[in-house]
């Protein structure tokens, strides 16, 4: 799954990678949690011209009315969403990607749970792929989206069993033309290829969402990793 990420990229960085434009005082985020505003990158149905948009962080249908306690899941398993009503729809019509440096997950030991940092070996901004529903009563002025995931790769695999998709670049215009359909990109739900990528253990201050600083991303000394 994908329950906690960063963005440190720079916005020229942002706008080189994703071909939008994005605002220029965005500040790096390093602890990235559901039910907060995300950037996240659409592409218009008639123009396919790409933009930069704020997003709440839970998918939202408009079926949720305000104040009510209806599920607002963070992630969509990429294997059954064209099958789920709640997700369907928006898999089918309404792709996004959500940039991203790196991601957080926690690994089940015997004293508690370890985070670790995964993210690009170079340690460039990614996309994952995601989905969105348009703003409604419930979100306000904002569209809501989810990040689909798949099964982990063989570096995941020990820290846990799912992941987040990561769109390679070249993809990143199939994914979110409107027009493209799901047998032809159904292939791009997959898991990210290892070798482009690093896992290392973090601080336990990332556990906290308060916390958003860079040193969340450093990796532990090994008098501290677990198994030490």
């Amino acid at each position: 799954m994908c329950g906690r990420y960063t963005l440190s990229a720079t916005p020229a960085r942002i706008n080189t990678q994703f071909s939008v434009t994005v605002d220029p005082e965005q500040t790096p985020r390093y602890n990235i949690s559901p039910g907060t505003n995300v950037l996240m990158v659409v592409s218009d149905t008639q123009s396919n011209a790409r933009r930069g948009e704020a997003a709440y962080w839970g998918f939202t249908p408009a079926w949720v009315k305000p104040g009510s306690s209806g599920p607002r899941p963070i992630n969509a398993r990429s294997e059954t969403a064209a099958s789920k009503s709640m997700f369907k729809s928006a898999l089918a019509r309404r792709r996004c990607i959500v940039p991203a440096n790196g991601f957080y997950e926690w690994q089940k030991q015997e004293h508690g749970k370890q985070p670790w940092l995964i993210r690009l070996r170079d340690g460039d901004v990614f996309g994952f792929a995601g989905i969105y529903e348009p703003a409604n009563d419930t979100t306000g002025d904002r569209p809501s989206c989810a990040i689909l995931t798949t099964s982990a790769n063989p570096l995941m695999h020990p820290i846990h069993q799912r992941m987040p998709v990561i769109l390679s670049p070249e993809d990143y215009s199939d994914w979110l033309a409107p027009a493209s359909e799901l047998p032809d990109i159904e292939h791009l739900l997959r898991p990210y290829q290892t070798d482009d990528l690093i896992a290392y253990p973090v601080s336990t201050r990332v556990n906290n969402t308060r916390n958003d600083s860079p040193e969340l991303t450093q990796q532990l000394p090994d008098a501290e990793a677990p198994g030490r």
